[in-house]
Formats: C-alpha cells, structure tokens, sequence
C-alpha cells in the first residue's frame, strides 16, 4: 500500500491529516518493543558508566602484545595501565584539570625513583607508546584512549577501563602510608583482560562467544601459567585479597570440580550493553558478607 493513500485518524475516527512519510514512519508492535528495548538498554548503560566514572577505551590485542613482548616487565604493564588512564580529550596526559603532565610529573604519579622512571620513560618512548611534544606527552591511541570511538573502532572490540578504579588499587596506601599493592601484584588483573568473557567477565579461552554454555573457561592452573605463576593457590589468595573501595576485584566460581575466576565489571568491561544485573549481585554479595566477617 502507498503511503499517498494513508491518513492519521483521531481516537473518534476524525480524518485529521494526510499521512506525510517525510515526517511520520511506521512500525509494527514487534518493532515497537523492539525499540522501547533498545531504549532501555541504553539508558540503563549510561546510568552504570555515570555510577561507575569515566573510562577509557583499551585494545585486548594491544595489551596482549605488551604482555608478550621480552621488553616490558609485569610492573610495566601496571604503570602503562596507570599511566593512560590520564589521557585527556586530545590525547596528552594530564591532570584531571586538564592541566598536561611533564616528565617530573609523570615520575610523581607513579611513585617510583628517579633511575627506575627514567628506563621506563625510554622504554615507553622506544616503543611509541608514549610521544614527546614539547615538554609534554601524548599518548598512542592505538593502545588506549578518551572519548568517541568514532573513526578509530568499533565499541565491541574494546574495553571500557575505568579510570577511578584503575587509580585506586594503583595509589590505596596502607597503615604505613606506603603503596598497599605493588605493581607485580596488581600485574594479573591487566593479563587478564583480553581473556574477559564480553557479558560475563569470566576470565576464558574464547571471550567472543556468544552463549555463556559454551564458554570454555580457564582453570586456576591455567590461569597460573597463563600468569607466568607457579602455584595457582597463591595465585588466587593474592587475587581475592585485591579489594578495591570496599569492592572484590576477583572472585571464585566452583564448577564440576574446578574452579574459574570473574573480574568485576566495575573496573573492566567488554559489553556493549549494561552488566547482567546477576554479575553485579555476585560482587555485591561477596563484598557485604565479607564485610559482616
């Protein structure tokens, strides 16, 4: 049927004008739903990433190279991780006022002396990771950056790194006013991500498949070796022990005699769509009897 012989009719049945496909467009029920749904899901999304801060976007494949690679140590990719969550809207690190940060800056934000920043700052450079401009730096953004994806890459072949967080488990002090964590550490929550399930954030073999029945996840012998640890017990005690806020960073998940490990989405998430509201209540179960004890 032409849409030149279609009319908007009132609740009474009254002609009231002629249908304008240039102005008005028509879907079924289904189609309806559909996008009341879609609808939803994004506004839903846009309430966990306000809740949760701002983030950044980071490549797996990138971070899988950087673990790879002889170059760059286990305390390296923690700095690297720490580093780019300073990127700004144009690519430079900076401070949260936008104002960039130098070289003596950089060294203060990580903690560490004088000989250690200087090899690790060559390294960052060497590799172009990290790009002198001026007294300033910019920041590759074929390995992270800030803002729209658009032009650069699709949301799906990214994961969202969130910033506070990130910052957090990097800078927490203990009693003594040291680092709580050191950078080795914190190093497995790093390795991990490109092996986070994208709508479960279990860590597996296959992060890209669709159905969780078929994930094929790592045990924790596998996940130790993956790891470069020896002993997957103290693997997953130093993991459970990582609390963020208040916050499981890790937890256990027993199954058929084995065990799999789940990341909080919290701090790394690969979905284009808000967490399962399930996921986040393992957490938030875990966290409020922890906090009982």
């Amino acid at each position: 049927m032409s849409n030149d012989n279609l009319y908007i009719v009132t609740g009474d049945g009254e002609i009231r004008e002629k249908f304008d496909s240039n102005t008005y467009y028509i879907r079924n029920k289904n189609q309806d739903e559909f996008v009341k749904m879609k609808v939803k899901a994004k506004k839903d999304f846009d309430e966990f990433n306000e809740d949760t801060g701002k983030f950044i976007w980071s490549y797996p494949e990138r971070i899988q190279q950087l673990i790879k690679s002889n170059e760059f140590s286990k305390s390296d990719i923690t700095m690297i991780f720490y580093l780019a969550t300073f990127i700004n809207g144009t690519g430079y690190l900076a401070y949260d006022n936008n104002i960039k940060l130098d070289k003596k800056g950089l060294q203060s934000k990580l903690e560490i002396g004088r000989t250690l920043f200087g090899k690790f700052l060559k390294k960052l450079i060497k590799y172009e990771i990290l790009m002198p401009s001026g007294n300033y730096f910019k920041w590759n953004e074929t390995c992270n950056f800030y803002g729209s994806t658009k032009g650069k890459a699709k949301p799906k072949t990214l994961v969202r790194t969130y910033v506070n967080q990130i910052r957090e488990l990097y800078e927490t002090k203990n009693e003594k006013g040291k680092r709580k964590y050191s950078a080795i550490n914190l190093y497995p929550i790093f390795a991990l991500v490109p092996y986070l399930h994208h709508s479960s954030n279990i860590v597996c073999k296959n992060p890209n498949v669709q159905d969780i029945e078929d994930i094929e996840y790592f045990n924790l012998k596998e996940i130790a070796e993956l790891l470069d640890l020896r002993d997957s017990k103290r693997m997953v005690a130093s993991l459970h022990s990582l609390v963020l806020d208040n916050q499981t960073t890790f937890i256990k998940v027993e199954s058929k005699n084995e065990a799999y490990l789940k990341l909080n989405p919290r701090i790394f998430w690969r979905g284009t769509n808000v967490p399962d509201q399930n996921l986040v209540a393992e957490f938030d179960m875990i966290d409020n009897n922890r906090k009982k004890k």
